[in-house]
This record gives C-alpha cells, structure tokens and sequence, in this order.
C-alpha cells in the first residue's frame, strides 16, 4: 500500500496503528511459523506473548531507548501516544497501551509510505526485544 506523504500525514494516528496492528500480527506468526512447526494451540499461545499491549510497548521503549526511530517516526509515535483512545486494554495499564499504540502507528506508517525494509528492521528490533524479555 502506498500513498503519497501529504494523505499519509492525513491519516489519524488511530488508522495507522489499526494497519500497523495487523502488519505486526501477521510478522509474529511468520516468525513463529517459520521457528516452530506447532499445532495451531501453541502457536496463538506463543504468539500472545508477542501481541500484547505490554509487550509492545516494552518493544517500542526498547526502540526509543536504543534511539532507532528517525524523527519522522517519532513524530508519528508521539502523534498516537497522545492520540485521545476511546479504549484500551483491561489486561494493560492506559501508559502501556498508549506506548504499544505507539509503536503500531509506526509500523503502519511504514506500511502506507511504502517502506518494507524499514518496516521489516522496525518488526525484527521489536520481536527481538520481547524475545529477550521473556527469557
């Protein structure tokens, strides 16, 4: 999906992590896919580890911290986690879910400006992150 800067810039921090929600989802399952061959149980076991608000935004404070985001991308993470959500996760603090919001709207940003690599380097910095957490 690709759409020019300026309707990119448009789009609500909200849409974009709503894209970026799915585009993180469906890497963990690649990922978990590829590493493991499981039965379908264990691997949505496996993957709710990954695809959590917490753990999201342990990714995105892991990203923040080693300061990979170019500033585009933090204007775009800033942009969501001040963004007014109309909900969140009763299993996640509102903090943990504006940050993992964050990190989504990112990866979704990506995905409509037409970045796969960069995309690709954001997921794979994120899924190693919560990698090394839960070990």
């Amino acid at each position: 999906m690709c759409v020019d800067k300026s309707h990119a810039q448009r789009l609500t921090p909200t849409a974009l992590a709503f894209l970026g929600d799915a585009a993180y989802a469906l890497y963990v399952r690649k990922r978990l896919v590829e590493s493991v061959d499981d039965v379908c149980g264990t691997l949505h076991a496996k993957a709710t580890r990954f695809v959590n608000a917490a753990a999201q935004a342990l990714a995105y404070d892991a990203l923040e911290a080693a300061g990979v985001l170019t500033d585009e991308e933090k204007d775009v993470a800033r942009r969501a986690k001040n963004a007014h959500l109309h909900t969140h996760s009763k299993a996640a603090s509102i903090a943990d879910y504006h940050r993992a919001t964050a990190l989504e709207a990112v990866i979704g940003w990506l995905e409509v400006t037409d970045n796969p690599a960069r995309r690709d380097e954001i997921l794979a910095l994120s899924f190693a992150a919560i990698e090394s957490d839960t070990h």
